[in-house]
């Protein structure tokens, strides 16, 4: 069921889908040159159709050319101090820049995704997710999503940063409730990561 989350090729037909690895997404990820030509290229390669490679184009965000611009060693720096403590998402909005550049960019700098050593805060879960803070906050209200206080105290209505969801225990909601992730704001390349466990 968790499988739905990575699988390209919604288009209808009843031929099986295909399970994307997360070697093939580098491939298409390092490979695709923004023509059809690298998509039909990388479509042969791999033994998929050019539709699923368009679409983990589209899902990684790697569609456009706007952000294509060098990197300066003062944004490296930078890069390097805030993948270490927040998710890809809130570093490429930081930056200015898309997921799959903040990814990329990291992996070639050997720069560690960490994330205070296994937890997550209420806001980064939601921009995981692709979801509010609101529906967030039900799964924890409801139990459904396993989170602790801040030195032992409630957070306020506000406090989204201070909720502590262990690593683990956004594993498990999402293997159990991967149905309910439909947003297209999902941070596919964090929850591929957790759900093999890579991080």
């Amino acid at each position: 069921m968790t499988l739905n989350l990575i699988e390209a090729g919604r288009k209808g037909g009843s031929s099986p889908k295909h399970k994307w690895t997360e070697e093939e997404r580098e491939i298409v990820r390092r490979d695709y040159r923004h023509t059809r030509a690298s998509r039909q290229e990388i479509a042969g390669r791999l033994g998929v159709s050019e539709y699923g490679v368009a679409g983990q184009v589209s899902m990684m965000g790697i569609a456009k050319r706007s952000d294509r611009r060098r990197w300066t060693e003062e944004e490296e720096e930078q890069l390097a101090e805030l993948i270490t403590r927040s998710a890809p998402t809130t570093v490429a909005r930081i930056m200015h820049r898309s997921v799959n550049s903040i990814v990329v960019k990291s992996k070639r700098l050997g720069c560690q995704r960490r994330y205070r050593d296994g937890w997550f805060t209420k806001r980064e879960t939601c921009e995981i997710l692709g979801v509010d803070h609101k529906w967030v906050q039900r799964r924890i209200d409801s139990g459904e999503l396993k989170a602790t206080y801040h030195n032992g105290h409630r957070p306020c209505q506000r406090g989204a940063a201070m909720w502590h969801i262990a690593q683990g225990d956004l594993r498990l909601f999402i293997i159990r409730r991967c149905d309910e992730l439909t947003s297209r704001n999902v941070d596919l390349i964090t929850i591929v990561a957790l759900l093999t466990e890579r991080m």
